[in-house]
């Protein structure tokens, strides 16, 4: 049926399209798994299981990021493992749903402060920056990798983004030019690095370790997993750096032309309402990090802190940013938080993983033990740094075109069953998540891995073929470094 519109176009709902059509056949798939013909020797209920998570990942992958994680949610309800109150407890009601909400809402109030530009700017006018273009590049890219440590990818691309774009138009680059292209490239994998360095804000990192601690009711601590990450994304980072010099080879003769002091004189002054958001944040992460350091002197008050759980600190701190008022106005709007700092896509995503993830690894849908006995004769040779490495390239590939979620989901699933059964003896399970973790990090070859990697394109800064050929380079060699140098850490913390 179609409409006319008041200027006399002819408006219709067109339900006919390749993604619609995708969109139907996996949804009859997610409901209607347990009537299909068995297959691998699996039940009606594993069959069940496995047309929901094929169909899940599938939806995710082609057709949306949103909706089909609810979708996912209700599907579970009608699987033997879960009615509406247990399904709705595991998936919005897990504590990583909470952390991921209200960690995001912290985030955005910090990223409002104008705190994190006053580091940009820090960091690009150090006095070393003008001996050498590639010790300003360096400290450039130091930026994002730093501000990403504590925030999201994408608050730390776009607090570079203004700047690099000013100083293309002070040189007088243009869009297309080869410089700038490994500017934003630079920008935008650091970005992405960084997110692997710490689990503070991070919830593609949390998502890797939560599924660690449902299968295995062992947390990994924050302090053993920052450990891990800051030293391999060290690593990544002048590795790339290295890839830059020699592989690029960029011109970078205008770059000794370049001024910034002038963005120095542009700052205002650290305001009353600054200092008390930064103080509120760094609360909250000396509180995340405290049980790990301080637990060999003071286990008493390690115990009560880690008895918080991680949610609690982000939820204190969002009180104390709404009671405090400076001027007259609360240091957080509550209402403009939770609409524009709560990416809700991804809260949906890791409800949908938690409960997901926890029907796949029933042993009564019989998966995990179809997974054990197809690939085990396949991997059982391996040393466990041959395999963890062949798990991070395959994970690698599976990350080009898929968004973090997606591919630490479906690597977790299918790789963790295997070496929890000791089919792959020596293998650090703890380590190889925080592999896994990680690796959910690096991938920004394509613009459908990552959003930052969308709003890189966006900016046309970017074209996407130089982003698929260095991206895709740049994200191997780090799958590489985590599992040779970032796996030994972690399996020696863990």
């Amino acid at each position: 049926m179609q409409a006319t519109s008041s200027s006399g176009q002819k408006q219709g709902v067109s339900l006919i399209s390749a993604k619609n059509i995708l969109a139907i056949v996996l949804i009859i798939l997610m409901f209607g798994g347990k009537w299909l013909p068995s297959m691998f020797g699996l039940s009606d209920t594993g069959m069940q299981v496995l047309g929901i998570f094929v169909a899940t990942i599938g939806l995710w992958l082609f057709v949306s990021t949103n909706w089909p994680s609810i979708l996912s949610i209700v599907a579970l309800t009608f699987t033997p493992f879960f009615d509406y109150q247990t399904v709705l407890a595991g998936s919005m009601g897990a504590w990583i749903t909470s952390f991921v909400l209200f960690s995001a809402m912290l985030s955005y109030v910090l990223g409002q402060s104008g705190f994190l530009k006053r580091i940009s700017v820090w960091f690009i006018t150090r006095p070393a920056t003008k001996k050498n273009p590639w010790l300003f590049l360096g400290y450039f890219f130091l930026v994002p990798l730093v501000i990403g440590a504590f925030m999201s990818p994408i608050t730390a691309f776009m607090v570079t983004v203004p700047i690099a774009e000013s100083i293309f138009k002070e040189l007088g680059y243009v869009k297309g030019d080869r410089l700038p292209q490994m500017i934003v490239l630079g920008l935008l994998g650091f970005s992405s690095v960084s997110t692997l360095t710490t689990p503070i804000a991070h919830s593609v990192t949390i998502l890797g370790l939560s599924l660690y601690q449902k299968d295995f009711n062992r947390a990994i601590g924050f302090v053993p997993y920052s450990i891990f990450g800051i030293v391999t994304a060290i690593f990544i980072f002048i590795i790339t750096m290295l890839i830059f010099r020699f592989v690029f080879k960029p011109d970078l003769s205008k770059l000794a032309n370049v001024k910034t002091d002038a963005m120095v004189k542009e700052l205002p002054a650290v305001s009353t309402r600054e200092r008390i958001i930064v103080a509120v944040f760094a609360g909250v992460v000396i509180l995340w990090l405290a049980p790990g350091l301080i637990e060999p002197f003071l286990p008493k008050v390690a115990a009560a802190i880690t008895a918080m759980g991680t949610p609690i600190p982000p939820m204190l701190g969002i009180v104390v940013l709404a009671l405090v008022k400076v001027d007259g106005k609360p240091l957080m709007d509550f209402k403009d938080a939770v609409a524009h700092g709560v990416p809700w896509g991804a809260i949906f995503m890791v409800a949908s993983t938690m409960v997901l993830g926890s029907a796949l690894t029933n042993p009564k849908a019989g998966i995990t033990t179809l997974l054990v006995k197809a690939l085990s004769p396949l991997l059982s040779g391996f040393t466990p740094l041959i395999f963890v490495t062949i798990v991070m390239l395959v994970l690698t590939v599976v990350h080009i075109f898929a968004s973090n979620t997606v591919t630490i989901t479906l690597m977790y699933s299918v790789v963790m069953p295997i070496v929890a059964s000791g089919a792959i003896s020596g293998v650090n399970a703890a380590a190889l998540t925080c592999c896994i973790a990680a690796g959910g990090c690096i991938g920004m070859a394509t613009p459908p891995s990552t959003a930052t990697a969308a709003i890189a394109v966006g900016t046309e800064w970017l074209h996407t073929d130089l982003l698929l050929r260095y991206g895709t380079l740049i994200c191997f060699v780090a799958a590489l470094l985590i599992s040779w140098i970032g796996y030994p850490i972690a399996a020696a913390l863990l």
